[in-house]
């Protein structure tokens, strides 16, 4: 109790003057998602009043903290003297007396960039929990991953500045990570703030915070949740909660999240049909698209399946409009070659079986079979081939020339051997 009395009349205000370097921290411009601390002091709370502070394993437990804009101060708080890790024994039984807390440290590592100040590589903490972490990574690039996550900083001790790459043993690995040394650490907290994020982390955290407990809470399992439009909202009174997030700019479907897919998505989607959008939600975001990615944005699926008649103008839409399975198929190298090949083969397996093609002329050559023998029956189990390999053809091909063959499947599918209306 003396030392909790000790550290809270110590003078923080004094401090940050003292310190040049803290300053910096100060500015609203630094963005961080949250904290983790060793210390017992105050500092921190009036640095950052608007986190939300959190005191050893109890608080993790009880209190739900969502992960940022927080402060966690894992070997206790002044403010409450029974929290303090203090003795050589609580040091030693830190880990095993606290295992949500060291879960929760270790998912933070994986998940997020930290930067560890004033710790030492060596330090048996830092290093236990990295073992940890080696133990349930299994492959080299989630070990890379985590090293790129891992900056430390230390004093120069008024030697020359650097930054380097080192290596320390964990296990039996060798773990790499940025290594920097400074005797002003205000260059390292002014790089925080060159960062952008568009939402205030209290604000987040906040947000966060009340989708939790709505979900969660039997005691409100009774709100009227409601899914409209922004401007209809703010009019209904039945509403206990509004939640919106997407682009300020596109009201209509910004509450859904529509502008959150992109290109990309829709690749995957054409292969296994799961995106949470109806067809004409998508096809009112297909301009958005299109624009960013304009010639590979699969589009017929959801003109076919939407029930609305949509007028389009934009330059880039109706140019995307005009492209066919033939237009993909002419962006093939060789296509011509290749189709000359192909009038042999009736089965697409002997195409996937050829070892002399590597990943990407598979690719190649299934597009100009498919486009040889459009089919819906073809479509498909070019498709379900796709499907039940979809993370190693991503991985061991060239993605555009995956997404080409995504989009000619499109095309014969929704298209060709499916008139549509006309689209302006």
């Amino acid at each position: 109790m003396t030392i909790s009395r000790f550290i809270q009349s110590y003078d923080i205000e004094g401090c940050l003057i003292q310190h040049p370097e803290l300053i910096e921290l100060t500015s609203d411009k630094v963005v961080i998602d949250g904290i983790i601390t060793t210390n017992w002091d105050l500092l921190l709370e009036k640095i950052f009043p608007k986190l939300e502070v959190y005191v050893g394993q109890s608080d993790i437990l009880f209190k739900h903290p969502q992960a940022v804009g927080e402060i966690f101060k894992i070997h206790g708080s002044c403010t409450d003297f029974n929290s303090l890790i203090l003795s050589s024994n609580d040091y030693k039984d830190f880990n095993q007396k606290n295992p949500y807390l060291a879960a929760k440290l270790i998912s933070i590592f994986l998940e997020k960039p930290v930067i560890f100040l004033g710790y030492s590589l060596s330090d048996e903490n830092i290093t236990d929990i990295l073992e940890k972490i080696e133990r349930v990574i299994d492959s080299e690039d989630k070990i890379n991953k985590l090293s790129k996550n891992m900056i430390f900083v230390t004093r120069a001790n008024g030697s020359e500045e650097r930054m380097t790459c080192v290596e320390m043993p964990i296990n039996d690995r060798r773990l790499a990570f940025t290594h920097i040394r400074t005797d002003d650490f205000s260059k390292i907290y002014r790089a925080l703030q060159y960062a952008e994020r568009k939402i205030p982390v209290d604000f987040l955290r906040i947000f966060k915070e009340q989708i939790y407990n709505i979900v969660n809470s039997r005691e409100k399992s009774d709100l009227q949740l409601k899914y409209v439009d922004f401007d209809n909202a703010i009019k209904d009174k039945d509403i206990d909660f509004v939640a919106g997030v997407g682009m300020a700019s596109t009201s209509e479907f910004g509450m859904k999240g529509i502008q959150g897919i992109s290109a990309r998505d829709l690749i995957r989607d054409i292969v296994f049909d799961d995106l949470q959008f109806s067809s004409e939600e998508i096809v009112r975001a297909l301009p958005l698209l299109v624009k960013a990615t304009p010639t590979y944005t699969p589009v017929r699926k959801y003109l076919k399946n939407c029930n609305s008649v949509i007028e389009f103008t934009e330059k880039q839409m109706v140019k995307r409009l005009g492209l066919s399975s033939e237009s993909y198929i002419g962006k093939i190298i060789k296509s011509n070659q290749i189709a000359k090949t192909v009038k042999d083969i009736v089965k697409y397996e002997d195409i996937l079986n050829n070892k002399f093609y590597d990943e990407n002329k598979k690719l190649d050559v299934l597009s100009v079979w498919l486009n040889e023998n459009k089919r819906f029956e073809n479509c498909v189990a070019i498709r379900n081939e796709l499907k039940e390999n979809y993370d190693s053809w991503i991985e061991k091909a060239n993605f555009h020339n995956f997404k080409r063959l995504v989009c000619i499947i499109d095309e014969i599918e929704n298209n060709d051997l499916y008139p549509q209306q006309s689209y302006v």
